[in-house]
């Protein structure tokens, strides 16, 4: 579930790293400005210190080799453990066999080579691991939009259940504004029910935090008298539920009109080109019968079913538009915290 209000490429990135969302349990931490320079300033200082040790292995004497080596297998060492925490255990591995080469060079060559293999490292690896640092200082895109997207763990079951009720109904709406198109009437707006949407769920996933809340202190409670002062917050957070539950009940009742108008709509249709096909059936008829009042009869009957059909056609759509008219009554069921229009 997305704030109806995101950007539509930032949505279209989050819903390609559902991986990375956060639920409301797990809220990042908030950084500040300082933060963010700690982490430049960490950057900086790895590039140079990492430049000035490739600069230092190119001009070394040769009782410098063995302290060469072993910064060069620390810096590979600590290349291997950054991927083990960037990328899990295929990361470790990969900059595992990556370090391998340059770890045979500086320990298995002569004392030239394992310098010059130090010198390329230092200068290599300083570039890698500044990027490193500002990547890591820099927030996700889940930690940067946290809080405009509702991921399936922020709901318990009952929540879960009452949003999937009203996302059905929804989508039963759309498909029949897909068959109906304007005659299914002017209470429909989509950007309208996207944020009526994003308001009930953003109710429910608050219910939810609460619920929790309200759970473990009930099981800490020591005494009756404690149950008994929680039961002012139970209560709040049923009645949100029942408001929630007669909004969902309201889009329900408009998704079963505008279904009904569908299948009028396709029965007219299914109808119409029945009684396009009849003249065959007639002419037949009419060459069979001695006489043709029967076969005039049957089309007269045809057509007065279609008649029929479309005044119920008619009759389901100016109920879809009427039931449209209140449907905007769903949003003036005040739910505490949360804003009823769009």
């Amino acid at each position: 579930m997305f704030d109806p209000e995101l950007p539509p490429r930032i949505r279209r990135r989050l819903e390609r790293n559902r991986a990375g969302l956060l639920p409301r349990s797990r809220a990042p931490r908030s950084r500040g400005r300082g933060s963010r320079w700690w982490w430049r300033g960490a950057a900086a200082a790895v590039l140079a210190l990492f430049w000035t040790a490739g600069h230092l292995a190119g001009q070394a004497p040769e009782s410098a080799v063995l302290a060469t080596r072993v910064l060069s297998t620390l810096g590979l060492c600590a290349l291997v453990l950054w991927g083990f925490r960037a990328r899990g255990a295929v990361g470790g591995v990969l900059t595992l066999l990556l370090a391998w080469g340059p770890f045979f060079l500086v320990w298995a060559a002569d004392d030239d080579v394992a310098l010059l293999s130090a010198t390329a490292f230092f200068w290599s690896a300083g570039p890698l691991g500044a990027l490193a640092l500002l990547v890591r200082g820099v927030r996700s895109l889940g930690e940067r939009h946290f809080g405009r997207y509702l991921p399936p763990e922020d709901f318990q079951a009952e929540e879960s259940a009452l949003l999937g009720r009203l996302q059905a109904a929804i989508d039963t709406v759309r498909r029949a504004r897909e068959v109906l198109g304007d005659t299914l009437g002017a209470g429909y707006d989509e950007a309208w029910v996207r944020g009526q949407e994003w308001s009930m769920a953003a109710a429910l996933a608050r219910c939810g935090d609460l619920q929790r809340s309200v759970d473990e202190r009930q099981r800490e409670a020591v005494s009756d008298r404690v149950l008994a002062s929680l039961r002012p917050q139970q209560d709040a957070l049923d009645a949100v539920r029942a408001a929630v539950a007669a909004r969902v009940e309201r889009f329900e009742d408009y998704a079963a009109l505008a279904s009904a108008a569908v299948t009028a709509h396709h029965e007219l249709r299914q109808c119409e080109e029945n009684e396009r096909r009849h003249d065959d059936y007639l002419r037949l008829l009419t060459t069979a019968a001695s006489e043709s009042a029967a076969g005039a009869d049957d089309a007269q009957r045809v057509q007065g079913e279609a008649e029929a059909l479309r005044e119920s056609l008619s009759e389901r759509v100016r109920e879809v538009s009427e039931a449209g008219r209140w449907l905007s009554e769903a949003a003036a069921i005040s739910v505490p915290g949360q804003g009823g229009d769009p």
